[in-house]
């Protein structure tokens, strides 16, 4: 079976089981409808390539690709990346346990075929600027690092007055350390695989083993950041920004070095 045949049988799988929770829960069809946005014809033209649309994925994008792409890869890590901040938005809100471990346990299904199918026989971009985005991204995630701690010592600073500045402080240090899981090592970058659960370490030169290692680092920052937040799009001073806007400028940053 051809990779993208497989992940359309399993999303279809997907959604057929959560839709046999919604009776229970309507709110796990916020998950189902993200399953919807992203649209995938496994049938090969006459040019050996499929056609994919993602609509709501971190970037939103779509075309005519062959399977060994970095595009292709791109487009099913950018998917993942909402889904798995749906997934896990929704069971935080659920009581029932077992159908908070039923979600968890399709989300970690897709996300061991799509991390499969985002790393291997994946043709690498010959094109990609691998020093300039090596030197953005490592002065990105010093920057990341230092700004959170700097919000986190100005809440410190306040001595914890209420149960607000603890719960900030506490959900700021867990955002930081996302962060802080990136180091940098000579020609190396070692990262944590939130679908594997392990860390990883890869030569920059890799440009497939790049662009997964941001797009990991994307899902599970978007969503601590807008889960803490409360809100998608959070705008105003009505709430501490720094994680959005560090969010932000991950938006920035992929399209413009993988978006070719």
């Amino acid at each position: 079976m051809r990779k993208s045949e497989e992940l359309l049988k399993n999303i279809e799988n997907m959604r057929k089981q959560l839709m046999d929770l919604v009776d229970e829960d309507f709110r796990i069809h916020e998950i189902v409808r993200q399953l919807n946005y992203f649209h995938l014809n496994t049938r090969l033209d006459a040019e050996g390539m499929i056609e994919f649309r993602c609509e709501h994925g971190v970037i939103p994008i779509g075309g005519r690709v062959k399977e060994n792409e970095m595009i292709y890869a791109l487009a099913i890590m950018s998917f993942y990346g909402i889904l798995y901040y749906k997934c896990k938005k929704i069971i935080r809100r659920i009581r029932k346990k077992e159908y908070s471990l039923k979600i968890n346990s399709l989300l970690l299904d897709i996300g061991r075929l799509i991390r499969e199918q985002a790393l291997y026989n994946v043709k690498p971009n010959e094109k990609f600027e691998t020093e300039r985005f090596y030197k953005e991204f490592k002065d990105f995630i010093h920057i990341a690092i230092k700004a959170l701690g700097h919000k986190y010592d100005q809440i410190g600073y306040r001595h914890l007055t209420d149960a607000y500045d603890a719960e900030e402080a506490k959900e700021l240090k867990h955002i930081r350390a996302i962060y802080e899981k990136i180091c940098f090592n000579d020609n190396t970058i070692t990262y944590f695989d939130y679908i594997a659960k392990k860390s990883k370490t890869f030569c920059i030169d890799n440009t497939v083993e790049m662009q997964y290692m941001i797009m990991n680092l994307y899902a599970k920052a978007y969503t601590e950041s807008v889960l803490w937040l409360k809100k998608e799009d959070p705008s105003g001073m009505w709430c501490p920004i720094t994680p959005w806007q560090l969010i932000r400028k991950l938006d920035v940053m992929i399209p413009k070095y993988f978006l070719y």
